[in-house]
């Protein structure tokens, strides 16, 4: 079993108003991989509970689901109580990619002086600031092994040592858009080169690389099961180990990127040169599962997927049944440009009116919030929001990182 019961097809229609936007696991079974996990025992598929849970790369795990399944302190019931406990400036303008969080430290990358930063998570006190690397960061970095791993914009691919900010290795590969996915003893990474490489994440060492159907426009690799899949003008899985191709599903995918979790595919995009649609596909096969359509239209923003549902916030937010499709709630005007997040049974988002939002999971229900930043109307608002260890980071839409948490 897949964690989905059953495998029932789904047309039902969706009708969402669209706006052009604008931004420039399987776990491992290994005792090595295993430890490089943090705080959890379990696979990226497990639901059981955790006393906490670091968020160390974008979308939280490998497969990107953007769940927190280990968090348990933020809750709907006292969510709403969540107050701000520090803000810092990430030097200065608006900030295109989000926080890593690990080890009571939380990193991120600049669209000011260039430069990878990190902080203290409990004050905000600025830790260190990396080297400058002549263009701002849009891509989410990964962090482990003692390792920042990060690339600015058509920069070279770096790992930092995560407790100095000195450079431990630099890969020789040019980065584009899209953020770097870590998975046991592998660290994936689609490059300049239009590649997708595998490296060793110690060294940088190149394992393998393969090709793909397309350009890049910041769509991050995915790993779960012993697959890696890469969604460009086309969707191709691959072995984790050996690179080798295992099924390629031309004009299939999205623009923004998939989600791949308990043995199944989620993504807004094309299916074989349909229509846009929210879809699901058997990752084994690339076979559709089901598909919700939706209106045409680009957007940046991946489906979260948690709590049994796929939430996904184009123009409005809504979410579906994780088997079916079938629309479950929808709450209009959430005008995101990034994704949502989920973690104990809250979703997260941002809204172009210069709102963060926090919602109940189970009916779509407003339980908090807050407006921060000036100038764009969260137009520029390029990160999700990432709940860890009972704090919620929200990154922009201006130059500053801010935490939230209950009052203590």
């Amino acid at each position: 079993m897949n964690g989905f019961a059953g495998k029932a097809k789904n047309t039902a229609q969706i009708g969402v108003p669209i706006i052009p936007l604008f931004v420039l696991s399987f776990f491992a079974v290994s005792l090595v991989a295993v430890a490089d996990v943090p705080k959890t025992l379990e696979s990226d598929d497990s639901t059981a509970p955790t006393r906490t849970g670091d968020w160390t790369q974008e979308g939280f795990d490998s497969g990107h689901t953007s769940f927190n399944r280990f968090e348990t302190e933020l809750g709907p019931e006292n969510v709403g109580n969540l107050v701000e406990l520090w803000e810092s400036p990430v030097d200065v303008g608006s900030l295109f990619c989000g926080p890593v969080v690990r080890d009571g430290k939380v990193y991120i990358g600049s669209s000011g002086d260039d430069s990878m930063y990190s902080f203290d998570a409990a004050t905000g006190a600025t830790l260190w600031v990396g080297e400058p690397q002549g263009l701002f960061f849009t891509a989410t970095a990964a962090v482990g092994r003692g390792l920042v791993f990060a690339t600015a914009f058509n920069s070279s691919f770096l790992a930092y040592d995560a407790e100095t900010g000195e450079i431990a290795w630099d890969s020789g590969f040019d980065g584009l858009r899209a953020a770097p996915t870590l998975q046991g003893r592998r660290l994936y990474f689609y490059s300049a080169d239009d590649l997708l490489h595998a490296l060793d994440p110690e060294t940088g060492t190149e394992i393998w690389s393969g090709v793909a159907d397309g350009s890049n426009t910041g769509q991050a690799p995915v790993v779960s099961d012993g697959r890696v899949f890469q969604s460009l003008d086309g969707l191709t899985a691959y072995d984790a180990q050996t690179g080798e191709i295992l099924w390629h599903k031309s004009e299939t995918g999205s623009g923004s990127g998939v989600v791949a979790t308990r043995g199944r595919l989620f993504y807004r995009g094309v299916f074989e040169g349909g229509g846009e649609s929210v879809v699901a596909l058997d990752a084994a096969t690339g076979e559709l599962i089901w598909e919700t359509p939706t209106l045409p239209g680009f957007t940046d923003a991946v489906p979260a997927v948690g709590e049994g549902m796929v939430f996904v916030t184009f123009v409005d937010l809504f979410a579906l049944d994780a088997k079916t499709g079938v629309e479950v709630w929808r709450v209009p005007g959430v005008h995101s440009v990034a994704g949502p997040s989920v973690a104990n049974g809250v979703v997260y988002a941002s809204n172009l009116s210069g709102e963060w939002d926090a919602f109940d999971a189970r009916n779509g229900a407003l339980v908090w919030s807050v407006v921060t930043g000036s100038g764009c109307g969260g137009t520029c608002t390029n990160a999700i929001p990432v709940v860890a260890n009972g704090r919620l980071y929200l990154a922009g839409p201006d130059q500053f990182l801010r935490a939230y948490g209950l009052p203590r």
